[in-house]
């Protein structure tokens, strides 16, 4: 007699016939078919269109441009060459942060990062002309030195022998001129990013405590004193520490002796670059302006608010009216700017200004005028937010 388990019933066992054999056959296909289903979907949905255009100064299209498009620092996906229209469409798998590099010859290298979490993504690169050397511009030894310890770019970082983790890695391994300087006792002391001076920053607190160390082994062998790091300000070293080597398009550098730069602290100062499509925000570090969960997630730039044919995407001319909130006349020349990236235009003499400088989403602008107080106000740029906005300033007591 066959045991029996708890919770399951003992039958005989028989042997299948044909048609048992067949009935099995055909449950286990249907059921491959429908576990396979789901993954060809998924499939189909795991990647992201990208369409680049690649265009001039002018607007013109660009064909034969090569285009690259890199994860990290120097990882190629995929790429391809722009058609006679300056397209070229290619796919990346989706959930990641990307940049398009485009190169043409004749023209300067050109970058701009995406997020790919949509279906599809416009992407619009523009070319600027190479600078041509003119015979009669000389440079001196000096000048030369001077630049190739003060300056490293995108192209220089990515062809890197060794490994770069953030932005302080290219100054203390690529060009540690620039944080220490090549003037004695002149250490980089201030540090601006996209024109703007990080003041105050939250403090790297790693750093912070391996500079502790480095003061009090300073104090422990005074004839000698200070050294590497603990002569660099630690608002400069938590700031680059914040910013990834691959967002920098370029970082310069002006010692205690230039002047060149005529802004207060604008000497012995570290100037970062960061390319089209990142931002940087202090405690924050340098993100994708359109990656989900940034400060400023789901939020595009206004170059890539274009249809394939270059063109700004109607809903984009969003436009304000400024008047004077005593007499109602227009208020002409007016600056109307994004209090985020400083881009601007004047209003007209209808007291009318367009706002297609602006990115996708929600923005600050800020509004002055001589002879008026300035104001500041939240707008909305997206296909269902076109209505005109009609905004009064009062005069300045």
């Amino acid at each position: 007699m066959r045991p029996r388990v708890a919770g399951v019933s003992a039958r005989p066992y028989t042997k299948a016939g044909p048609s048992s054999r067949i009935l099995v056959r055909f449950s286990f296909l249907s059921l491959s078919l429908l576990t396979l289903a789901p993954l060809g979907v998924m499939a189909g949905q795991s990647e992201t269109v990208v369409r680049v255009r690649v265009v001039d100064t002018l607007g013109t299209p660009v064909a034969s441009a090569e285009v690259s498009v890199l994860r990290g620092l120097n990882t190629i996906v995929t790429g391809g060459v722009t058609d006679s229209g300056g397209l070229r469409t290619i796919r990346v798998p989706r959930g990641d942060e990307y940049q398009v590099v485009a190169r043409r010859i004749g023209f300067q290298r050109a970058d701009q990062f995406f997020s790919a979490y949509r279906d599809s993504v416009a992407i619009r690169v523009i070319l600027r002309v190479a600078t041509q050397t003119l015979p009669m511009v000389s440079v001196t030894a000096e000048q030369d030195v001077r630049r190739r310890a003060y300056h490293v770019d995108a192209d220089e970082i990515a062809a890197s022998k060794r490994p770069i983790v953030d932005g302080l890695d290219i100054l203390t391994k690529l060009r540690p001129d620039i944080i220490y300087s090549r003037v004695p006792g002149c250490a980089v002391r201030s540090v601006w990013v996209n024109g703007q001076r990080i003041v105050y920053p939250p403090v790297n607190e790693v750093l912070a405590q391996k500079a502790g160390q480095q003061r009090r082994a300073a104090r422990a062998t005074p004839h000698i004193g200070p050294t590497g790091l603990a002569t660099v300000n630690l608002t400069v070293q938590s700031v680059m520490a914040s910013i990834h080597p691959e967002h920098i398009e370029e970082v310069n550098y002006a010692d205690c002796n230039d002047m060149s730069v005529n802004k207060v602290n604008g000497n012995n100062a570290v100037f970062v670059t960061l390319k089209p499509g990142v931002m940087f925000q202090p405690g924050v570090g340098s993100f994708v302006i359109d990656a989900p969960g940034s400060p400023r997630g789901g939020r595009a730039l206004a170059l890539d608010a274009t249809d394939d044919d270059g063109k700004i995407l109607p809903y984009r001319n969003r436009i304000v009216g400024l008047f004077d909130e005593a007499t109602g006349d227009p208020i002409v020349g007016a600056e109307v700017a994004d209090s985020a990236s400083g881009t601007f235009a004047l209003t007209t003499a209808t007291g009318t200004v367009s706002l297609a400088f602006l990115p996708d989403g929600l923005s600050t602008i800020r509004i002055r005028k001589a002879g008026y107080v300035e104001l500041r106000t939240p707008v909305v740029i997206s296909p269902r937010d076109t209505v005109p906005l009609t905004l009064t300033l009062a005069r300045a007591k």
